[in-house]
């Protein structure tokens, strides 16, 4: 007698942070059950839309409020879409029928975690970053368990029935990445040891342009690859626009061979979020981090840098002082230890146990 397809609702975004790595579960789930069938829950102009289609998982997306802990008009507005956001959220439920449901935060899984108590459907956190967030902590009373990156964050989560602390969750690309085959994708030379800058999936004015008055002295030992966002590309006021070098390859942002670019790469010049962090765990990476002023980045990043697993500098600082920081960061490091403390912290294995806990889950 052939085995029921497990159904697993995947529910999420806002970026790329954490929407990938909710992909890497769903590649390791197929692997394990090919039979495994996926819908993706998010908003209807979410970045993430565009990273799930492109995965080949279906997409739907409900109406989505945000609370706000701050005034604004759109505090006024926003009870209607979260009440939309349960209807259609029930009803969706209601079709696609999930064994169980993942979470990774965003204000669009809400009504979707408390339509699932109702129909009596196993949810799951997934809680990267040290300090959770508003939405997460909303879906904790309703919530059957919670899946962490540091064993300190589910102390924000007292009443969940399971808790299980992991690795990061990695997609295969950025396992199976291939420095030669980023090398000819992407014209480096194969030489040439290379610092990758990137942004995030939507790029980061703020980290480019701190970044900038520091390349020429990056570029006397390393060859750059530059990840800006298109926003940045678009700013007609950017004075940096014709900047050129021949060791510095500016690319707007990259649809295939992001792996390439980490396996190529010595050191990472990166955002503080934890799916780019736990890809540099993973490949035991240098990293440089730069976390959002005033998020819970700052938190990720310093962290890790308390561990000497990775190198945290402000936004601010790094505009203000970046020559003087970056001297000092050459001449006290040695290659590769602090990617080796990262991947300690962080250890292999996560994709794989994650999936085995979502499928062990669903068969209750």
């Amino acid at each position: 007698m052939s085995k029921t397809p497990i159904r697993i609702l995947l529910t999420g975004g806002g970026s790329g942070g954490p929407t990938l790595p909710l992909l890497a579960l769903a590649e390791e789930i197929i692997m394990k059950r090919e039979d495994s069938i996926f819908l993706f829950l998010g908003r209807k102009k979410g970045l993430e839309r565009q990273i799930v289609k492109q995965a080949g998982i279906a997409y739907e997306h409900i109406p989505s409020g945000k609370l706000r802990r701050y005034f604004s008009w759109q505090n006024f507005v926003d009870p209607i879409f979260i009440i939309g956001g349960a209807v259609s959220g029930f009803l969706k439920l209601l079709s696609f029928r999930p064994h169980i449901i993942v979470s990774a935060g965003s204000f669009v899984s809400v009504p979707v975690a408390y339509m699932s108590w109702i129909l009596g459907i196993p949810h799951v956190i997934f809680q990267m970053d040290v300090r959770p967030g508003l939405a997460n902590r909303l879906m904790a009373p309703v919530s059957h368990a919670l899946i962490t990156y540091f064993e300190k964050t589910s102390n924000h989560f007292p009443k969940i029935f399971l808790k299980k602390n992991i690795g990061p969750v990695v997609r295969k690309e950025i396992i199976n990445g291939n420095a030669e085959q980023a090398n000819y994708q992407f014209g480096l030379d194969s030489k040439i040891p290379l610092i990758l800058i990137t942004g995030g999936g939507q790029g980061a004015s703020g980290l480019n342009n701190a970044v900038m008055p520091m390349l020429k002295h990056l570029l006397i030992n390393f060859q750059v690859v530059h990840l800006t966002g298109s926003k940045w590309e678009e700013n007609i006021e950017n004075k940096y626009s014709d900047f050129s070098h021949h060791h510095y390859h500016r690319i707007t942002a990259v649809n295939q061979g992001m792996g390439n670019l980490l396996a190529k790469s010595e050191i990472v010049f990166s955002r503080a979020g934890m799916g780019i962090i736990g890809e540099l765990a993973y490949l035991r990476k240098d990293s440089v981090l730069i976390p959002i002023p005033g998020t819970h980045q700052e938190e990720n990043a310093l962290i890790l840098q308390n561990n000497k697993a990775a190198v945290c500098v402000s936004q601010e600082h790094l505009e203000t002082e970046g020559i003087k920081w970056w001297e000092k960061f050459i001449l006290k490091r040695t290659p590769g230890e602090m990617g080796a403390r990262l991947n300690r912290i962080l250890p292999d294995g996560g994709t794989s146990d994650f999936a085995k806990m979502i499928l062990d889950i669903a068969k209750k």
